[in-house]
């Protein structure tokens, strides 16, 4: 049978198990323990086997002190990093200090460079990236320019996923923005919530005209450095890899504003165009929530992922009122799905493929 609005999954499943109409481009509920959800979890501990995100920030000799959320550790590596550096990688608490681990798969590819094409590979690999001979010298040539400043290597290396404009404006925007911290980016977001209501406009052109046009220097540079972080990634890379996505509010169960890292990817399947967006956040109850929503412009099907059984449950009972929500928007809901995120690597997004039908 046809799906509805040419998404596969076929009806909304009442009881959000499973994860339904989509074949999630990350695998089924990989996780991954982000900057802005692990920063609200400071006494926390990190399970031996994570996949984590950080930053480098100081190195002596082979142990380095890294900042995965708002901790501040020493750590190993299995391949050399720097000062500066933003990493991805799997967390082994077996050592002492911890062990920095990539994957075999990964160690190979890095392992064909020395020196800066090495640290270049390291970042393209750390964000699902193609290290291929001309991507490295590619990005090599751009970094030279920046005086090879270790903090804008993985700038330079998230506009290139985006296909952005690898200008030196570009760069420090986007330098800037991925050294935002959750309650930064709120603070920013209230004065864009204060600046919309002082006045009533028209059409949505009109509004981001005058916000553009604000005076003030944290709005604009704010708004320009989301927009290239907001870019859809480049087609075949997977957008919930890359080390910054945009921020977005969002209302918890409190009623409190929260911080959702948001990464987009689209591309053209058999003549139509397909959306998909990876979205993470940390609220009060329900703890980290991600989750991957797929849209053709036809209709909208939507996964759901919780860190355990209990959470997905208290999700699975607030369906229905979700769904009468979802039903006052003008693209219809064909699937919703509930799952627990697992601690497991990713596949490349490159084996995802829609089954789009007619």
């Amino acid at each position: 049978m046809a799906a509805v609005g040419g998404l596969p999954g076929g009806m909304i499943n009442p009881s959000g198990s499973g994860s339904g109409g989509i074949m999630p481009p990350v695998g089924d509920g990989g996780q991954v323990s982000r900057q802005g959800a692990a920063a609200q979890q400071p006494s926390q501990g990190i399970a031996n086997g994570a996949l984590v995100e950080g930053l480098v920030t100081a190195k002596n000799e082979d142990v380095y002190q890294v900042r995965i959320g708002n901790q501040t550790m020493t750590a190993l590596s299995t391949i050399p990093l720097f000062a500066g550096q933003r990493f991805r990688a799997v967390w082994d608490a077996s050592t002492s200090p911890p062990m920095l681990r990539l994957q075999q798969a990964e160690m190979a590819l890095v392992s064909r460079f020395t020196g800066r094409d090495q640290q270049i590979a390291c970042a393209l690999v750390s964000r699902g990236m193609p290290v291929s001979d001309e991507t490295v010298w590619g990005l090599r040539r751009y970094w030279m320019q920046n005086n090879t400043d270790p903090a804008r290597l993985g700038a330079l290396a998230e506009l290139w996923a985006r296909g952005a404009d690898l200008t030196e404006t570009n760069v420090a925007l986007m330098l800037w923005y991925m050294e935002l911290l959750p309650e930064n980016a709120m603070r920013i977001w209230e004065k864009i919530r204060e600046r919309l209501r002082e006045r009533k406009f028209r059409s949505p052109k009109e509004i981001l005209s005058a916000i553009r046009s604000d005076d003030d220097d944290d709005v604009s540079r704010f708004l320009q450095a989301h927009a290239l972080a907001g870019k859809p990634a480049r087609r075949g890379l997977d957008p919930a890899m890359l080390l910054a996505p945009a921020w977005w509010p969002v209302e918890d169960d409190s009623g409190e504003p929260v911080m959702a890292r948001v990464s987009f990817s689209g591309e053209n399947q058999d003549g139509r165009q397909v959306w998909w967006i990876a979205f993470e956040l940390e609220g009060n109850t329900l703890s980290r929530v991600n989750g991957d929503i797929l849209t053709n412009g036809k209709a909208i099907s939507a996964n759901i992922r919780l860190v355990d059984e209990e959470k997905a449950n208290r999700v699975r009972g607030a369906i229905p009122s979700l769904v009468e929500e979802m039903s006052q928007i003008a693209i219809p809901l064909q699937h919703i799905g509930v799952g627990v995120s697992k601690q497991e690597n990713r596949p490349s997004a490159s084996t995802h493929r829609l089954d789009m039908e007619v």
